[in-house]
């Protein structure tokens, strides 16, 4: 049975979609709680993370229109008036392609910054002509504000003159319209150089740092509109797409900025030379910004997110029970069996035992306080060793499965969690629960897309036969499976890196382009947490939990090692040249497939 809703969860993708879809499925979670404070903040997850929607539904037009029993909550809670930016993805490929051209002088770069100013700018006057005209026909009258036509029409000349533009007529509507052909003129302008360089047709265009514009563009507004003091939040989606001299200035700006503007920015974990924490410029965390990671989510808050995403997309296509009834729950671990089975045939494990005075036949009785803890730490590493030891174990454990380890399996992500529960819808039949090995296969298929994913991304560097990001995860990945299932036993096994080579940029770069796709997760627990975004060196990452699976690893924290440890042997073995690398990308070009524009500026730095 379906419902009305059903196509907006099995084609979930927060930019694309409705303002009215996307406040129908939006669920609540600590992130968006945190992102709603009056603060500048700084939201950073890998794509499909939930950015976009978070910051979709904190602009105006959302609050305004969400309904639901929450939604009265947060429109008293956010003080402040949010526009929604998105990059324009056309005016990136124009600025990459211009960028690089030698004849690009002062006035041309200065009409290339330009078109983003042009484009925040048309953004907030959207946002105000909502405010004026389009609330007064929605029920909640959010942040409705009347405006006379007498000031009206003084409040738009006073912009037209700060922002060099000609409105045909003194309304906000025209002003916005205006604001568009200007954009078009500098795009025009931008795809005439690369034909002829010698164009001397330069639009008048408004100069200047953009938070220097917007900081008179709010008080003139504010002034109109009756409302001293009132907060202008900009909520930039999709800044990873942006240029470090669009991105920069923003991060400094969160520093002493105007005090009626508020900043929120989304990015990617890595942002090659963008600085946040380390200069005198850039701003401090926790007193000038808070930092939101979407990654490395506490197992209890993503549960909970996660049942109510998962039980929408089930309830969409007429399943409304609670969520969880609908898996079959793998059969609770027996320690003593798992412990025998392990102990007669691995010597290493048991004699783990014998030194640490742990009986099979007793451990019923043990305490926290004698030999539980040391039981609890081990008792899924022997399950998995004890699994794979036997002979002709191909499927994954019931280990990685259940509702539960189903969601922490692909990192509690919005879209990954869409797309594997509408797998799973359709292994359910007649209301019946979804079999542990079809639960196993949906996740199998996960992993495939992911894997086809990384395998389109190239990387470039020294290391013998790793060319995609893919790459990089089998290798760690049986690294790290080999603290699991190799040949001693373990009660420790190593499965997180950390940097201390602060010289090794090429590895940066190489786990920052992991750490943007997801296929690396930050641990939120580093001590460093409000790090400079580049500065991994002195933070600690894992492998996806979705690869877990595949190369027979926990879905648990597990001690660290040194990065450069690992790939030591890699990269000193063979030492390759930048012709030996073209040649092996050559070679494995069946392996690296061709990305669409927009999957190719996705994953870009």
């Amino acid at each position: 049975m379906l419902n009305k809703n059903q196509n907006i969860h099995r084609a979930f993708n927060a930019r694309t979609i409705s303002l009215k879809e996307l406040c129908d499925g939006f669920i609540i979670s600590d992130s968006f709680t945190k992102l709603a404070s009056p603060n500048n903040s700084i939201l950073i997850g890998p794509r499909g993370s939930g950015k976009t929607t978070l910051m979709r539904m904190l602009q105006a037009e959302a609050l305004c229109q969400w309904d639901s029993l929450d939604s009265d909550y947060y429109r008293n809670k956010v003080g402040f008036t949010g526009v929604f930016i998105p990059t324009d993805r056309f005016w990136k490929e124009q600025y990459d392609s211009l960028k690089k051209a030698e004849f690009l002088g002062p006035a041309e770069e200065n009409v290339l910054k330009a078109y983003f100013n042009y484009h925040v700018i048309e953004r907030l006057c959207s946002t105000l002509e909502f405010r004026v005209n389009k609330t007064k026909k929605s029920n909640s009258k959010y942040r409705l504000v009347e405006l006379e036509k007498e000031d009206e029409i003084e409040l738009v000349q006073e912009l037209s003159s700060l922002w060099g533009v000609n409105p045909r007529i003194n309304s906000i509507r025209s002003l916005e319209s205006s604001l568009s052909n200007k954009k078009q003129s500098i795009s025009n302008y931008i795809s005439e150089l690369k034909i002829d360089s010698n164009n001397n047709d330069t639009p008048n265009v408004k100069n200047g740092e953009l938070v220097s514009i917007l900081d008179p563009s709010v008080r003139i507004i504010n002034s109109y509109l009756n409302e001293k003091n009132e907060k202008w939040c900009f909520l930039f989606d999709e800044l990873e797409l942006a240029p470090e001299e669009v991105i920069q200035p923003l991060v400094n700006a969160m520093r002493g900025g105007p005090e009626d503007i508020i900043l929120k920015l989304s990015l990617s974990p890595y942002h090659k030379n963008v600085v946040i924490t380390n200069s005198p410029e850039s701003s401090m965390g926790e007193q000038d910004l808070s930092l939101i990671r979407l990654t490395g989510i506490k197992e209890k808050e993503g549960i909970e997110f996660s049942k109510k995403l998962c039980g929408g997309v089930f309830e969409s296509s007429g399943y409304d029970n609670n969520v969880e009834s609908y898996f079959e729950k793998p059969e609770k671990m027996d320690v003593v069996k798992e412990f025998k089975e392990l102990s007669d045939k691995d010597s290493t494990f048991k004699r783990y035992l014998d030194q640490n005075l742990i009986e099979i036949d007793k451990i019923s009785s043990y305490t926290d306080k004698d030999r539980n803890p040391t039981i609890r730490k081990i008792k899924f590493i022997a399950q998995l060793r004890n699994y794979y030891l036997k002979v002709g174990r191909k499927r994954p454990p019931s280990l990685y499965v259940g509702f539960e380890n189903l969601c922490k399996s692909v990192e509690y992500n919005p879209r990954m969690l869409i797309s594997l529960m509408n797998m799973l819808i359709l292994s359910l039949k007649n209301g019946k629960s979804i079999s542990i090995s079809d639960q196993i296969s949906a996740l199998r298929r996960s992993f495939e897309t992911q894997k086809s994913l990384l395998n389109t991304i190239a990387i470039k560097g020294d290391f013998k036969e790793i060319c995609t990001i893919y790459d990089l995860v089998e290798f760690v990945g049986n690294k790290f499976k080999e603290n699991i299932v190799g040949d001693s036993f373990q009660a420790e096994p190593k499965g997180s890196l950390i940097f201390k080579k602060e010289n090794d940029k090429e590895l940066i770069e190489i786990i920052g382009y992991a750490l943007n796709s997801g296929a690396l997760v930050l641990d939120d627990s580093a001590a460093n947490a409000y790090q400079n975004i580049i500065e991994i060196n002195r933070s600690r990452c894992r492998l996806n939990y979705l690869f877990s699976h595949e190369f027979k690893l926990l879905l648990t924290k597990q001690r660290e090692i040194e990065i450069s440890k690992i790939f030591e042997l890699k990269r000193n073995v063979v030492k390759v040249n930048k012709s030996n690398t073209s040649s092996k990308l050559i070679m494995k070009s069946n392996k690296v497939k061709t990305l669409s524009k927009n999957d190719q500026m996705d994953l870009k730095l």
